[in-house]
């Protein structure tokens, strides 16, 4: 159990990015508003986006390189792709999962501030708890916050099993096709399990994890490690959507305005379920996944980032020197999102999530080009399956990718 315990780290930081604002608050909307009526495209989604997360595993576990260094030798259109996708994720998806933790810490405290500025001293204690750039700090906090909430969740949606279906309402919404549902729908495919950019911060932790590891992290196991936060991600989601459906679809409910409303009917499932005695556990676990999930992206935007301007700028050679620069730059924009631009709690979290899918198509294209690349042996390269599978998947992300333009310009 030790051996497995310390091999584990790329895949439970996987964990710790995805299960915050997909989990926690798309996969709960999606059952209070629709029951189970989206657990299909939970998982369809994550299925086909999973090939590209192995190719970036393959590719740092076989290469001791990230994907970064992948993208510098496939030429520089390739890395202005990524840069947009972290320009994305650093600003406008660390808003929006430290304003979801905002309004845990609202609703479990009883603060009287604003979400917005509740996520700024979020962002700026996170920043400085980070500033020595460490991964094994982050991965070690992250570890057991993730694995104590992941089994607090799990406990909570076994026993809203037979919940569902109560007092004789229905398990599936009438949908009615119109441009909202199809924004929500983009929305919730966005961030599920997580945005592809997540797999560029995967490569990193895994080459980082087996620089650490030396020559027990192989292969092999980075593979299973992946997998292990792969399924765990999955199934959370779907056990938030049992419970937003067991507790909150087809009764009289005020949708929520604010993230600490929003919190305060998150915390009230999980009471709702276990007992009114569970609220201490169940608070403080759920505010230490979130805030977990805003070290995960922290640590690894501006990493990832300095990693980029390196190689952008013809030094893909050299250690990365911007961490700490990039991250005051990150904590400074998210201030400038909160004080400035967010105006609706709901439509602030379905923007950052629908945006997911800008740069998903490419990186998913390029990710495929890296693993099949000369650096990487061809009895390591992906199998025709999994091949075919790729382009599947990059065929429907295409397609999310134009909806979700359309959408927005309200075509």
């Amino acid at each position: 159990m030790k051996v497995w315990m310390a091999r584990l780290g790329p895949g439970l930081m996987l964990a710790a990015a995805a299960v915050g604002v997909s989990h926690l608050v798309q996969s709960t909307r999606a059952g209070a508003d629709f029951g189970l009526s989206f657990v299909w495209l939970v998982i369809l989604i994550s299925f086909l986006k999973y090939p590209a997360f192995r190719f970036a595993v393959d590719y740092a576990s076989l290469t001791n390189h990230s994907l970064v260094y992948a993208y510098s030798r496939l030429g520089r259109l390739p890395m202005y792709w990524l840069l947009v996708g972290f320009a994305v994720d650093m600003f406008i998806a660390t808003s929006a999962v430290a304003l979801v933790t905002a309004g845990l810490l609202i609703s479990v405290f009883k603060l009287p501030f604003s979400g917005p500025h509740v996520a700024i001293a979020i962002t700026v204690i996170s920043a400085v708890i980070l500033l020595n750039g460490k991964y094994a700090r982050a991965e070690r906090i992250i570890k057991l916050l993730v694995l104590s909430f992941s089994v607090l969740a799990i406990i909570a949606m076994l026993l809203a099993l037979p919940m569902l279906g109560s007092n004789d309402r229905d398990l599936f919404a009438a949908i009615t096709p119109s441009q909202s549902l199809a924004v929500f729908i983009i929305a919730i495919a966005g961030w599920m399990p997580m945005p592809m950019t997540g797999s560029v911060f995967l490569s990193m932790w895994a080459r980082e994890k087996k620089t650490a590891g030396g020559d027990a992290i192989d292969h092999r196991s980075a593979i299973a490690d992946l997998r292990f936060g792969w399924v765990l991600t999955v199934v959370l989601a779907i056990s938030f959507m049992i419970m937003g459906t067991a507790i909150l679809f087809q009764v009289d409910r005020v949708v929520p305005a604010s993230a600490g409303a929003f919190a305060t009917e998150l915390l009230s499932i999980f009471t709702s379920i276990i007992g009114q005695w569970s609220y201490p556990v169940i608070a403080t676990a759920a505010v230490a996944v979130m805030w977990s999930t805003v070290l995960a992206l922290m640590d690894a935007l501006p990493r990832v980032t300095s990693r980029l301007v390196d190689c952008m700028t013809g030094r893909a050679e050299q250690a990365t020197t911007k961490y700490t620069t990039l991250l005051v730059v990150q904590a400074a924009g998210v201030t400038l999102i909160m004080l400035l631009l967010l105006s609706n709690f709901g439509t602030f979290i379905d923007f950052a999530t629908s945006a997911g899918f800008i740069t998903a198509p490419a990186l998913a294209y390029y990710n495929y080009r890296a693993v099949t690349s000369a650096e990487v042996a061809t009895q390591y390269r992906p199998s025709g399956v999994l091949v075919i599978w790729h382009w599947v998947g990059f065929a429907a992300l295409a397609a999310f990718a134009i909806a979700f333009v359309v959408a927005r310009i309200g075509f």
